[in-house]
Parts: C-alpha cells; sequence; structure tokens
C-alpha cells in the first residue's frame, strides 16, 4: 500500500510528448493530452480534479507495467547464468557437495519457469483496474489508495498497488462502504478502522481512461475528444433522480447522440465494479451449504451466481477445478454468453450447458439401453405429470417396493432352511446403505462362513439377494414398469396431487406410458432407434431415470467411479421441476456447495408444478435453505421496471420495492397495421444505428412467424446490421437482433422494441403476464411498444391513452 496525496506528483512526473495510440515496449501510453485545460473545459472545478486525479494514477500504473516489462528480461538472464553456474560446478564438486548444489539448481530452475511465465504480465495494460478507493487509517493517520481489479500488483516503492477483488481483504472495503463511511474490518486477525476518503469506479479502455464515475459525478470522454458530465447515475440508489428522466422526441429511438450527453450506464464495461455490497457477501459465501438467490430482472441473480464461481476457483483451485463445476441456465443463448464471461473472470473449462443437454448427455455416457429417438410431441398432460413433484414419491415407492420385495422373498426362502433370523438381522443391519450396495455388503456377509447359518440357507439367502441385485440394476425397467403401470399413476395422482389431473388426463398419460412400455420389447435388440412413433423418450424421462440410479446406487457412477461437481449453479431454476433440482443436487460432492437463482416472476416453463420457493425447495426435499433477496433493479430504469410491474399485476409482490435508476419514459406507437408499424421503425432504427453504431437492440414478437414479417419488411427498408434470430443463436455484438420471446431469457439489450402486444398476443392470462414482463424487462436504457393492432389489456391504458 503505499501514502498519496491528490495532485502532489504533478510537478515530478515527466510530461508526455506522445500521441495517442503510442507504445512503449507493447503497451500503450496514457497521454496527457486527456488532461489539457481544453479537453476538461465542460467539467466543473470538482470534476477536473478528480479526472485528473485519476489520470495521474493510470500513467503510474503504465510506467509500473513498463518498468516490469523492462526488467523481466534481465532478471530471466541472470537466472539462466546461474543454473549454468551451478551446473559447472557440479561437475568439479566432491561427492559430498553435489546433493546441496543439486538442491540450489532445482531451486533456480523453480524460480527461473515462473519469472518465465511472468512474460506474459497477469495485470492486463488495456484494463488494468476498475476501482480507486482511498481510505485514511484511524490509529497511523495515514493515507492510503488502493486500486481494485482481477489480479495483484503489490507495491514495489513507486507508489502503485492494484489489489485482486477477489481475496485482497481490503477489498470488501470497496464492495461495502460508500465514500464518506467510517469502516471497522478484521484483516488478518486484526481489527482496521477508518474512513473511505474516495471510493471511485473507474472505467479503462485500450488503456484510455474513459469513465470516472464517482458521489461528485460520472465524468465521460466522449468520441468528440472532450470530457464531459454524464447525464444519470453510474449506479441507481434510493434518494434523488426526481425530475431527471431523459427527455426524448416522440418517435426518437436512442437516450443519446453525438451532441447530447452520454449515459453514464453506457460505458460500465467492468461489471465487478458494479458489484454492490449485498451481492459481494453472497459471492463470498462460505464454500459449503446451498446459497439461494432470488431476484427480479436485471438484479444481478446471474452475475453473483458467475462472480461466486470465480471467487471459489481462486480461493481453492484443486478443490474448485473448472473441470469439477457446472453451470446449468435455461436457454443456448445463456449458454454461448456465460462461455464468454468466466474466461473474462478467470476461470476457463467450466462446464455450461441446459438441463436438457446435460441429462441427455449423460444418459449416453452411462451406457443404458435407452433408444436414442426423442418424442418431440409428447401431449401436454404427460409432460406436466412427468416434471410434478408427485414422480418424486413414485420413484421412492418404486425403489422400496423392490427393497420389501427381497425382504419377503428372504422370509419365504428361509423359512424352511432355517437361519431366517440371523439373515434378515444382516439384512436390516444395512438398511443405512443405498439397496445397491445393501444388497452387495449383505451377500458378502451371508457368504462369509463364519456367519451362522447352513449350507442350504446361504445359498437360497445368495440367490435371493443376487436376484434382487439384478433387479435393482435394471433402471430401464424400472422406468418401463414405472411409467406403464397405469393404476400406479393413478393411484399416485389422486394420493400426492389431488385435482391437478383430470380423470381423462390420466387416462391419456397412461395410454401414453403403456405405448412407452413397447420399448421392453425393443431394447434387447440391436436396432433400438427403429421404433414406432411415440415409442420413444420423452425429454422429462431423463430425470425420471436418473432419479431411479440415484435412489439405487447413492449417486451417478460413470467408468465404476461417482460422477459429481464440487459446485454447481442452478440458474433460472423456477423453470426446472423438483425432480430435475433433486437430480443435479445429487451430483454435488459431500460439500454440499450449490448456487440457485431465480426469479418466480420471469417463468417460462408452466407445467412443472412451480409455484414459489418455499414449495420448489420442499418438493425438492431441501431444508432450512435461507433464501436471499436482491433487491436492486441495475439493468432496467424505474420506467421499465414500472410496466413491467404493472404487466405482472397479481403477480407481483406488492412488498418489493422499486430501487432502480431513472430513464427515458416508455414509448408507445399505436398503428393499424404492420405496414405502417415497419415504416414507422425502420426509419428509427436507421437513425439509431447512424448516431449509435455500437447499439444492440432486440425487437421482440410474441411468436416466430410475427418475427419473421417484422424482419423480412425491415430488410426490404434497408435497416443496417439486421439479424434475423430464430435458434438462440445471438451474436452479441452491435446490431439488431428480430427474435420471438422465448428467445431472449436472461439477456440484455441496450434498447427493446416490443412488437404488437396486442390483445390476441397476449391475452390476460398468467403465462402471457410472464412472457410480457420478461419481453419489458430486457431492456437497459429505452423500451418501445410498437402495436399494429387492438393493445393487449395487460398494458397501462394511461400508456396507450397518452400515446396520443
Amino acid at each position: 500500500m503505499f501514502s498519496y496525496t491528490p495532485g502532489s506528483r504533478d510537478s515530478k512526473l515527466p510530461a508526455r510528448l506522445v500521441h495517442r495510440g503510442s507504445f512503449c515496449y507493447g503497451f500503450p501510453i496514457v497521454s496527457r493530452e486527456l488532461a489539457q485545460p481544453s479537453v476538461l473545459a465542460g467539467l466543473t472545478k470538482a470534476g477536473q480534479t478528480i479526472v485528473r486525479e485519476e489520470l495521474d494514477l493510470l500513467e503510474r500504473v503504465e510506467q509500473r507495467l513498463e518498468r516490469d516489462r523492462s526488467i523481466l528480461p534481465v532478471q530471466i538472464e541472470n537466472l539462466d547464468a546461474q543454473l549454468i553456474e551451478l551446473r559447472d560446478a557440479i561437475a568439479e564438486a566432491k561427492e559430498e557437495d553435489i546433493p546441496s548444489l543439486i538442491d540450489q539448481m532445482h531451486q533456480v530452475a523453480a524460480l527461473s519457469r515462473k519469472r518465465g511465465q511472468g512474460r506474459s504480465l497477469p495485470i492486463d495494460p488495456k484494463n488494468p483496474y476498475f476501482g480507486h478507493l482511498r481510505v485514511r487509517e484511524t490509529k497511523s493517520g495515514r493515507l492510503r489508495d488502493v486500486l481494485i481489479g482481477k489480479h495483484t500488483l503489490l507495491e514495489d516503492g513507486d507508489g502503485v498497488t492494484v489489489v485482486d477483488w477477489r481475496h485482497a481483504p481490503v477489498s470488501r472495503l470497496y464492495y461495502r462502504y460508500d465514500e464518506g463511511d467510517e469502516y471497522e474490518e478484521e484483516f488478518d486477525d486484526r481489527t482496521m478502522e477508518g474512513a473511505v476518503l474516495v471510493r471511485r469506479s473507474i472505467g479503462v479502455q485500450d488503456s484510455e481512461l474513459r469513465r470516472v464515475a464517482a458521489p461528485q459525478g460520472t465524468f465521460v470522454f466522449t468520441r468528440q475528444g472532450v470530457w464531459q458530465e454524464a447525464v444519470g447515475s453510474a449506479r441507481p440508489t434510493l434518494e434523488g433522480g426526481a425530475g431527471m428522466a431523459i427527455r426524448v422526441p416522440r418517435g426518437h429511438l436512442g437516450v443519446h447522440g453525438d451532441d447530447d450527453a452520454p449515459r453514464a450506464d453506457k460505458h460500465l464495461q467492468e461489471i465487478t465494479a458494479l458489484i454492490d455490497k449485498q451481492q459481494f457477501d453472497l459471492i463470498t459465501r462460505p464454500d459449503s451449504g446451498i446459497v439461494l438467490i432470488q431476484g427480479g430482472a436485471g438484479s444481478g441473480k446471474t452475475t453473483v451466481a458467475l462472480h461466486r464461481v470465480a471467487y471459489l476457483a481462486f480461493q481453492d483451485a484443486e478443490r474448485f477445478h473448472p473441470s469439477r463445476m457446472l453451470v446449468v441456465v435455461f436457454n443456448d443463448a445463456l449458454v454461448e454468453y456465460i462461455r464468454h464471461v468466466l474466461p473474462a473472470l478467470g476461470v476457463e473449462g467450466v462446464t455450461v450447458t441446459t438441463y436438457r443437454r446435460w441429462s441427455a448427455s449423460l444418459i449416453s455416457r452411462l451406457k443404458l439401453r435407452m433408444p436414442a429417438h426423442r418424442n418431440e410431441s409428447t401431449p401436454e398432460p404427460v409432460s406436466r405429470f412427468k416434471k410434478h413433484p408427485l414422480m418424486m414419491s413414485i420413484v421412492d415407492a418404486h425403489v422400496r417396493r423392490q427393497l420389501d420385495d427381497i425382504e419377503t422373498a428372504l422370509k419365504e426362502r428361509l423359512e424352511q432352511r432355517g437361519g431366517i433370523d440371523v439373515a434378515l438381522d444382516v439384512w436390516r443391519r444395512n438398511a443405512n446403505l443405498p439397496p445397491l450396495q445393501r444388497t452387495e455388503r449383505c451377500i458378502k456377509q451371508i457368504g462369509d462362513q463364519r456367519t451362522p447359518v447352513s449350507p442350504q440357507a446361504r445359498t437360497a439367502a445368495e440367490t435371493v439377494l443376487r436376484n434382487g441385485r439384478d433387479q435393482l440394476r435394471d433402471v430401464v425397467t424400472d422406468w418401463v414398469e414405472i411409467m406403464s403401470d397405469a393404476n400406479t399413476l393413478q393411484q399416485a395422482a389422486i394420493e400426492h396431487a389431488p385435482g391437478d389431473f383430470t380423470a381423462s388426463e390420466l387416462a391419456s398419460i397412461a395410454r401414453w406410458c403403456v405405448r412407452q412400455a413397447e420399448l421392453d420389447a425393443v431394447t434387447a435388440d440391436d436396432d433400438i432407434d427403429s421404433l414406432p412413433e411415440g415409442v420413444g423418450l420423452d425429454d422429462e424421462d431423463d430425470a425420471i431415470v436418473l432419479r431411479l440410479l440415484q435412489c439405487k446406487t447413492g449417486g451417478l457412477f460413470v467408468d465404476n467411479k461417482r460422477f459429481e461437481y464440487e459446485h454447481i449453479v442452478i440458474d433460472e431454476a423456477q423453470d426446472l421441476c423438483a425432480l430435475e433440482v433433486r437430480v443435479l443436487l445429487d451430483c454435488v460432492s459431500r460439500g454440499q456447495s450449490v448456487t440457485i437463482a431465480g426469479d418466480r416472476a420471469q417463468k417460462m416453463v408452466f407445467d412443472n408444478g412451480f409455484t414459489d420457493w418455499p414449495k420448489l425447495l420442499s418438493d425438492a426435499r431441501l431444508v432450512h435453505v435461507e433464501i436471499q433477496p436482491l433487491k436492486i433493479t441495475y439493468r432496467s430504469t424505474r420506467q421499465v421496471m414500472e410496466l413491467s410491474r404493472h404487466v405482472l399485476g397479481p403477480l407481483h409482490d406488492p412488498s418489493d420495492d422499486l430501487v432502480a435508476r431513472d430513464g427515458a419514459n416508455v414509448g408507445y406507437h399505436g398503428f393499424h397495421e404492420v405496414g405502417e408499424a415497419v415504416a414507422f421503425l425502420g426509419e428509427a432504427l436507421r437513425g439509431l444505428m447512424q448516431r449509435e453504431p455500437s447499439a444492440s437492440v432486440a425487437l421482440i414478437a410474441r411468436y416466430p412467424q410475427q418475427a419473421d414479417v417484422y424482419y423480412e419488411s425491415l430488410r426490404v427498408a434497408e435497416v443496417p446490421r439486421l439479424r434475423r434470430v430464430r435458434r438462440e443463436d445471438f451474436s452479441f455484438v452491435p446490431g439488431i437482433d428480430v427474435t420471438d420471446v422465448r428467445q431472449v431469457k436472461g439477456l440484455e439489450f441496450d434498447y427493446v422494441v416490443i412488437l404488437d402486444p396486442t390483445a390476441q398476443n397476449y391475452p390476460e392470462q398468467v403465462e402471457s403476464r410472464h412472457l410480457l414482463h420478461i419481453a419489458a424487462t430486457r431492456a437497459a436504457f429505452q423500451l418501445w411498444i410498437v402495436c399494429a393492432g387492438m393493445p393487449s389489456k395487460l398494458l397501462p391504458p394511461e400508456l396507450v391513452v397518452g400515446s396520443g
């Protein structure tokens, strides 16, 4: 750490004579041009002081990186020379001196390898840090400046210190305290007290300071080459904001242009800098236990979950190796997005997938005699039945029945042979083991000649147990028996889900599942994929089969090795069923390190039995799991969130306070037919792409066919950078994506246009409320509603009437 007085180094630093884009030792140099009076003239005096301080700090970091880069090769050459000297000394040394010299040689070689790896510096010179903290320690009165980044650069007498946000104790001050707060924290068994004098979020892009966000304001270096104070706040607050909404002309898409003050939020490139105290505390939770995070759209659930993965991997790299962690998300679009996010957090190699892809792959690896064919038209009642929590009870009852059958068979076979009490004692003594382990243990113990049973009784008991073991192993037959037993299915529905299924639905479920039972006749054949229509696996069957295996074996085993992870993230958990959640949880090691995230308001799967978090936890057999709520909305503006809450209607929890930044008003634009809407939208989008070429825009229709119509029409209207996204294949680059609402869950765009939210597309139903809410909350800065037809009654009447 180092002491620093703002501005004290200006007279000692040499003036820079280079232009932006110049390089020294491979690093771009921060130009002093950015601090010239003419460049800073648009700022207040306080703003100019803040920007100059940050430019000074960044320049000192650059100088340090340049110096380290120039010195490093010399250090490596010196180590190489030492290795040569030690090699020559060993050749001439006495025998008793050789071990000592070899030990020295190993130490120098290890250091050389370590320094060699350092040729590629861990600090990224293009983005060396994202936060600046200045504190005054109470006891010593010393000022300390700490820069918060992704890697560590220790102070080397030059007053430059960068700490890693994931593990440096002092980084807690950045996430837990605001500027002006007094702090008291335990660091390395020492109590540290002081005050936070400065807390700023810093944006460095391509080695240039682009943004400084402080309580005094947010200052941005614009494309015109001058510093300006941005409109709005870099992060939402619980006060102020009245009358601060951006005013944009009707029919004008985009919150700022070349001549307007830029939005501060537009430049928030470093997501880690925005983590608040509550999120930081969740990220740094102990590495064992289940953390369930409930938060609204844009509250940072996925951000917290991914940063928790990075934090755990950093804290215990051996246990939480990327190959031993799993992230399960809702759709393929999020899979692709997160695959890019995790490497940016310093974690590569984590499996990121959807539940369906994960379970299908696992079924294949287990080499079960199951058909590869998947039914694409599973009836809705069947899908809903197989996702219902009652399947947990059906699977448990089936395994219990098999164990009871084994005990009954032991009694019947040994009744005339003697030794029944001994055999039953062995059987019951191992009742705490998983069924397959239980039968194996009992076979071994009864086969032990020291067990006091007659040879006839021993043989009979071993036969019963081996038959029972073979039956327990055959989960494919179990699955067929469960799903083809109409009486069992109907009785289970009556007992565990009264009123959830009608008599006709239960009859159709039984017929479908009996048809699936034809698998029993073909699984022994080589050509198991040549099945009649409707005979194959439903997607929901994976969880049933995997749960059967877990209940019988105490886990899943691939090549005789337990298949498990050290940490699992389950994102958008409200769209999984209880059985799927339970299967995932039983793939976690004994440490039970799990992060579950979701939002009941963003539900997109409506046949999985989810109603609220306590019920899901109960159905998945989870007890004493505390729900951690995230209250602040970081993505969408207050105006967008107010609209989305109105859309949710009775589904919205009125106790949830709205904490979000101000922004542009939601725009409603009504038309009589699609042609008018396309003409209006085409002009607006062309203007937006010209003013803001780096903007990301989503045009979200209710159905794919409607998205096709708008895409083709806008393509004809020569709207630039237009893309049609049909299978969640988002490119995540600036431009305009035309898609439907089921493609966009979990994603974020600068601007969103909801296409044709008519009464027909979004009727007054629970599903429509969820889907329209999801579409609206994808917007980070501005939301438009373009409607050709009668608007949905889910929209606020004043919005529609007020549009004129």
